[in-house]
């Protein structure tokens, strides 16, 4: 597959709850997140995952982090740092997938903090897109074609 039949999205989470939760609890509650994500992104056989990454900053140097692979549902995770409990948690997530635009990204993904909120209503979850076009415009100047995609963007 060509690298432009892959959108790029990054969205910036927060969970937060009421009462200070072990790190472990909230590995948990962002993997099962992340899968319900995977899982709807691939009900559709037109779909590919080529990446979905999420980094969980717990402070300055201790983090969890977590992928998938292809079409697999499975969410690999690992913890690098101290146990701890935390009131909140920020989780940013890299998702690289085939034949999806942007906005059916982000409704899976509201979709599947909104069942674990039902699922635990101790957490909640805000939601940031952090995807901006501009940003990742690749073109020099002068009207020189892009050396990444030959001036092919669709």
């Amino acid at each position: 597959m060509y690298q432009e039949e892959f959108l790029p999205v990054v969205f910036n989470i927060r969970f937060s709850s009421n009462q200070a939760l072990p790190v472990e609890k909230w590995r948990s509650r962002i993997q099962d997140v992340l899968h319900l994500y995977v899982n709807q992104i691939c009900k559709d056989d037109n779909r590919m995952i080529g990446h979905i990454k999420a980094l969980a900053q717990i402070d300055e140097k201790d983090f969890i982090k977590f992928s998938c692979v292809g079409n697999s549902n499975a969410i690999n995770s690992n913890f690098h740092g101290n146990h701890q409990d935390l009131f909140d948690i920020n989780v940013i997530i890299n998702s690289l997938v085939s034949n999806i635009s942007e906005k059916e990204s982000h409704v899976f993904l509201e979709r599947s903090c909104q069942t674990m909120i039902k699922r635990d209503s101790e957490i909640k979850i805000q939601i940031n897109a952090k995807h901006d076009r501009q940003s990742n415009h690749h073109h020099h100047g002068d009207g020189n074609d892009c050396p990444i995609c030959h001036g092919h963007h669709h």
